[in-house]
């Protein structure tokens, strides 16, 4: 999957996205709301497996590159998933480097992302999963018309403790 916005070009992470998916990932500060700072082996792991021919099944990660159009400076990444590919349910992920946040990368990216999901796979539901205390997180989820379907508790191992999330989702008919 390659897709372009006003600012934006996603297309899947690649090899020669290695050191900028390291540099992100190893921040502690956005890395807390997702997992612990990433080594250089576990970029290197993402990175094989994001190289590897996507088949499309149950949990297997789609993971996309989100790259400025006029610098091809390395802004983040997407992720989806089928969580029940028979029930045509989707899981959407992003994260940004620390440098391109709060600058509306991360909704131009997702609104453009979302509906493109929904026609390539036929879903009829997408949802999303963030620790409660990620609050931009869940901002923006809210922000693309996803509602809050509940809390899960002690969803999530972060940092040597359990954090309860927020589910979210969007309808296909909700789309916008």
């Amino acid at each position: 999957m390659r897709f372009e916005t006003a600012r934006l070009i996603v297309r899947p992470l690649q090899k020669c996205d290695l050191a900028d998916v390291y540099q992100s990932r190893k921040n502690p500060d956005t890395s807390k709301y997702i997992g612990d700072p990433a080594t250089i082996e576990d970029a290197r792991q993402r990175i094989e497996e994001a190289t590897q021919p996507w088949q499309g099944v149950d949990h297997q990660k789609l993971m996309l590159a989100i790259r400025c159009k006029t610098t091809d400076l390395f802004i983040g990444e997407l992720l989806f998933k089928f969580t029940q590919k028979h029930c045509h349910i989707g899981e959407i992920g992003y994260r940004l480097s620390p440098q391109h946040l709060g600058k509306g990368y991360a909704f131009e990216a997702t609104s453009t992302f979302v509906p493109h999901l929904f026609d390539q796979f036929e879903l009829n539901k997408v949802i999303a999963v963030c620790a409660i205390n990620n609050v931009s997180s869940w901002r923006l989820m809210e922000k693309l018309g996803m509602r809050r379907e509940g809390e899960l508790r002690d969803n999530m191992y972060l940092q040597g403790n359990y954090h309860n999330c927020f589910l979210y989702s969007i309808l296909r008919r909700e789309l916008q």
